[in-house]
């Protein structure tokens, strides 16, 4: 993994003393959980480094996005990322009671904020990953994007008994479709 060294030397001296940072980084497409993440263009990280004494507290703003495939209709789509977080850094120590176990260690007078991003980021990815919030998905039988076209295969409600919906969950189907929900 690409390493983005931060040096905080000059801030670890005086508490209360700060740094800021502001750098596109271009991140490595991977396979996250069975499913590709790819990375087109490069993502804004801005953020600020502050000591306060006994940590360094780090805010961080993420911009840009990345590409998803959705699990209904398997057709790429750019999923917007724009959220910001806050971590700790901290010094190991060998007294485990003083240690933050919430914190980030912090080795020597530098950390490679790359890691630290990747974690943030990672949890901003949906796990339902649709295109849209209505899509339709594919035929089961023809494969055909729902989205884009119908399909001609006798798959539908009212040629397949199998499909049609049991009497018993019809008040269930009117309460979802008032609220304007597709069921």
């Amino acid at each position: 993994m690409k390493l983005l060294k931060i040096n905080v030397e000059d801030i670890l001296k005086e508490t209360g003393a700060s740094k800021g940072f502001c750098v596109d980084i271009t991140l490595k497409d991977i396979n996250w959980q069975g499913e590709p993440l790819q990375f087109r263009t490069p993502i804004k990280v801005e953020g600020n480094i502050t000591n306060t004494g006994n940590i360094l507290l780090l805010n961080v703003a993420i911009r840009g996005s990345v590409t998803l495939q959705c699990v209904l209709c398997l057709e790429q789509y750019e999923h917007n990322l724009d959220f910001s977080f806050e971590a700790r850094l901290a010094r190991a120590s060998s007294d485990i009671s003083n240690m933050d176990v919430d914190a980030f260690s912090l080795e020597g007078n530098e950390f490679n904020l790359l890691d630290i991003i990747w974690e943030f980021l990672l949890l901003e990815i949906p796990i339902r990953k649709t295109c849209q919030e209505n899509c339709k998905g594919i035929c089961p039988e023809c494969g055909t994007n729902l989205n884009k076209q119908t399909c001609k295969c006798k798959n539908s409600v009212e040629d397949d008994p199998d499909l049609t919906l049991d009497e018993r969950l019809q008040l269930l189907k009117d309460h979802f479709s008032k609220q304007g929900k597709e069921v």
